[in-house]
């Protein structure tokens, strides 16, 4: 082993070492991908044979402050007379997050210059940047790096000659830029001559693209843009040709910035056989405060050679949060015809045929909410609209009428005054039904007009409705539930019926109800159906309202109505039925409930105001509600759902014999929902993995370096076969819907629809989605689509078709993963 040299060197020589690595690792300039940077107590590997190692700490008063400063080197050499510093040898120095290796370095104290010479690598922080050879002058601050590489935020750039000639400027001689990361990238824009701005851009002259090493198309200069974050500018603009639009050039465009709160974008698109648009789009954002995006485009399409019109379209978000629970939201949407959607990609807004604009206002009071809404829905199929302006609401659900008057600590809980409660609603209403096409503002907001023999085009109400209510509940010996009920509803009116202004009405109704629940149990211990737990609950319940025939004359509108019955006194009887199911523990799953696996529920009425036939008509609903069925890779599930209705009046039941007894259903309707899923993992080995640079790889570390970061050990076959392989589900689902009723059923009507969706990775890189919608009935494909994903390494192709009736469109697009925006071709057509 060498004696280890140890020289102290002067603040001055020492200033000018810090400095010059500082500057030479600069020319790392590339943006920040990693956090990367080394810890204190990273360790310092040595060769333990042939290492010399030193550790300099100044303590002079005019000294510079530092923490540590590190290098290692297999020999080290001062020349004092010269003031030159070798390091020899697997040379590293490290100063906080600033590295730089190479087989040898040397600084020139006297002329202010360093030099690293073999493969060298520099790193400052996140930075990175690898050469042959390295020099840089600390006066002039002038450097080369000989056959260098470097990495920025998505890519990187090689070069025969890397120079920096400004703070943040470099020239590269005989270069290229990727964002391939293979050793070999796929494809590449080289140049004779490239500059690079830091956190800019890069341009070059001129710019040839290459595939597999083979040039593909040329151009007499170009840039690419480096920039982080958002950054105003003119959008890069997209040509093509097909059917539909002939030539057009789309997003020829101008986005724009303020701070972090806001950006818009004005857009132009041209198509040359249907016209243009214009659309500006803008997203704004205040954190915790507010955010939104507004939406406006105008259209100009040619339907001949003489014939063209123009369509637009507004669109608003917005949220805004004033704090303490109280909130704004908006979302207006406004258009001129449908015909704005034709050819949108959304599927949603080309069948849609209906827009809806809504605002909401929420604010506390008296530990409750007020709601404040409007709504607008403007029926384009039908040429009506719908407005609600506004919609007030407050409700003060049941609460105990004690805590009017005492705290909860000062009452008793068995006093018998704590089983009453009390509830209050509020709503003030303005509606609008419009059904003249023509209608201007005024017909929309407010004003009311008839036709010539009466009847409303235009008709407008408002209304304002009280509801409150007191109640009585309680539970007799623990078993028996008990509750009584008033209730109490006054409205007043802008105008009733016969034009009367200003009117009000009201109307009061009580109830009484009793009902229990028994309870039954079957325990099957040995079986995996361990129990099962059957509820019975009959009710029996009283309600009475006067005479409120008076009350026809008031218009009934949003919950803003009356009672206009004559007078009432109804029993009414019901009884329902529920069986739960607990099911064992097994291997592979924990014990489970399923709550209602099955009930039905029936119920009948009787009136004793009613003269003749007393009884209604008996109801019963049935809902089988069972858990999905899984298995390996299977899961199903199947939920019907059913109502019957009897007419106690036609059954037959004077037989003796209990068997030829009758009783008709009047009416059923019947709904079923299945869902049937098959998933499961593809594996997939990669065996031609590609070889990637070094700088993914970071095969610039070496294992005896002075900066070797610790890797995640490889201690098994398993654990190796895992990185090799890619596991990616697939999936195929049916769901299928069926609906009838029995007069549909007796003329052979009835609705039933299929969806069917798979999704599927056919290898490593290809992958495919396909899904349709099914009329059954009609044996009709109402509609279907298919994408198809490629993954090219760095770049990827997406493909989707959409068909519906005789509408069809296709989307094809070719982008690079990290620059989608910046290199990419697409087109896409349609047809109607």
């Amino acid at each position: 082993m060498q004696n280890m040299k140890i020289v102290y060197i002067n603040a001055k020589n020492l200033k000018i070492i810090i400095l010059i690595l500082l500057l030479c690792t600069y020319l790392a300039w590339a943006n920040e991908i990693s956090d990367e940077n080394l810890t204190e107590n990273e360790s310092i590997l040595i060769d333990s044979l042939i290492t010399d190692s030193l550790e300099i700490a100044l303590v002079k008063p005019d000294s510079i402050k530092i923490d540590s400063l590190f290098y290692a080197a297999d020999s080290v050499f001062y020349y004092e007379e010269i003031e030159r510093i070798d390091f020899i040898g697997n040379a590293a120095v490290k100063y906080h997050s600033s590295n730089i290796e190479a087989d040898t370095i040397s600084i020139d104290l006297t002329k202010n210059q360093a030099f690293a010479m073999g493969r060298s690598f520099l790193k400052d922080g996140t930075q990175t940047a690898i050469g042959k050879d390295i020099y840089f002058d600390l006066d002039s601050k002038w450097g080369i790096i000989q056959k260098g590489a470097s990495k920025f935020d998505k890519g990187f750039y090689y070069g025969k000659e890397i120079r920096k000639i400004a703070k943040k400027a470099f020239d590269v001689d005989d270069g290229i830029f990727t964002t391939c990361g293979a050793l070999h990238p796929h494809f590449y824009f080289s140049s004779k001559k490239f500059r690079l701005y830091q956190d800019d851009k890069i341009v070059g002259k001129p710019i040839v693209f290459y595939v597999n090493h083979f040039p593909i198309f040329a151009f007499p200069f170009g840039t690419f843009s480096i920039k982080k974050g958002r950054k105003p500018g003119i959008l890069v603009p997209s040509p093509g040709y097909n059917n539909s639009y002939g030539k057009y050039i789309e997003n020829i465009a101008y986005y724009f910035i303020y701070k972090n709160y806001f950006d818009a974008t004005l857009a132009f698109d041209y198509y040359e056989k249907t016209g243009w648009e214009i659309s500006f789009i803008n997203r704004y954002i205040k954190r915790y405060v507010f955010n939104g995006n507004f939406t406006a485009r105008l259209q100009r399409r040619i339907f001949g050679p003489d014939r063209s019109h123009y369509y637009w379209l507004l669109k608003e978000t917005h949220h805004h949060d004033f704090g303490n629970k109280t909130t704004f939201d908006a979302n207006l949407e406004f258009i001129s015809s449908k015909k704005v959607w034709e050819g949108s990609e959304n599927i949603d807004e080309r069948l849609s045929e209906k827009v809806t604009s809504s605002l909401a206002f929420k604010k506390p009071f008296l530990s409750r909410t007020i709601n404040m809404t409007a709504k607008y829905v403007d029926d384009l199929k039908n040429e009506k609209k719908d407005i609600t302006l506004p919609y007030i609401s407050y409700s003060l659900p049941s609460k105990p009428v004690y805590e009017l008057f005492l705290s909860k600590e000062e009452t008793d809980e068995e006093k018998w005054w704590k089983d009453f409660s009390y509830s209050y609603n509020f709503k003030a209403v303005h509606v609008g039904d419009i059904n003249d096409p023509h209608a201007g503002f005024a017909d929309v907001i407010y004003k009311n007009k008839k036709d010539s023999t009466g009847a409303y085009i235009n008709q407008h109400n408002a209304g304002i409705k009280h509801s409150g209510g007191l109640r009585y509940s309680h539970k007799f010996k623990g078993w028996l539930n008990f509750s009584q009920s008033l209730s109490l509803n006054e409205a007043w009116f802008d105008r009733d019926e016969y034009d009367n202004k200003l009117v009000r009405g009201m109307d009061y109704n009580t109830n009484l109800s009793l009902f229990y629940s028994l309870y039954g149990i079957k325990q099957m211990p040995r079986f995996y159906l361990a129990a099962v737990r059957h509820i019975i609950t009959p009710r029996i319940s009283f309600r009475y309202n006067p005479d409120f025939s008076h009350n026809d004359k008031f218009y009934s509108f949003s919950g803003i109505s009356l009672s206009s019955s004559q007078k009432q006194r109804k029993i009414t009887f019901s009884i329902e039925n529920k069986w739960q199911l607990k099911l064992a523990k097994t291997e592979n799953k924990d014990e489970r409930k399923i709550n209602d696996f099955f009930k039905i529920s029936s119920s009948c009425s009787y009136d004793l105001e009613k003269t003749g036939q007393r009884f209604s008509i008996i109801n019963h609903s049935l809902n089988l509600n069972p858990k999905s069925f899984e298995y390996k890779i299977l899961n199903f599930s199947f939920k019907p759902s059913g109502k019957i209705s009897q007419d106690l009046y036609d059954f037959n039941i004077k037989n003796e014999t209990p068997a030829k007894w009758n009783f008709p259903i009047e009416n059923w309707s019947l709904t079923t929902t299945s869902k049937l899923g098959i998933s499961g993992n593809a594996e997939y080995l990669d065996y031609f993995p590609e070889p990637e640079n070094d700088f993914i790889t970071q095969g610039f570390f070496q294992d005896d370096s002075l900066f070797a970061e610790e890797e995640e050990a490889i201690n098994t076959l398993e654990e190796l076969e895992k990185l090799s392989r890619d596991k990616k589900n697939w999936s195929l689902s049916f769901s299928h819907t069926y609906r009838t009723t029995k007069a549909n059923y007796e003329n052979h009507d009835y609705t039933s629809n299929l969806r069917t969706s798979l999704t599927a990775k056919l290898t490593k890189n290809w992958s495919v989605t396909y899904d349709n919608y099914i009329n059954l009935k009609e044996k009709e494909l109402v509609s279907h689509n298919i994408t198809i994903n490629r993954e090219l390494h760095c770049w990827k192709i997406y493909f989707r078709f959409s068909k519906q009736g005789d509408y069809w469109n296709y989307q094809f697009r070719f982008f690079n993963i990290k620059l989608p925006d910046s290199l990419k071709f697409r087109t896409s057509d349609h047809k109607k």
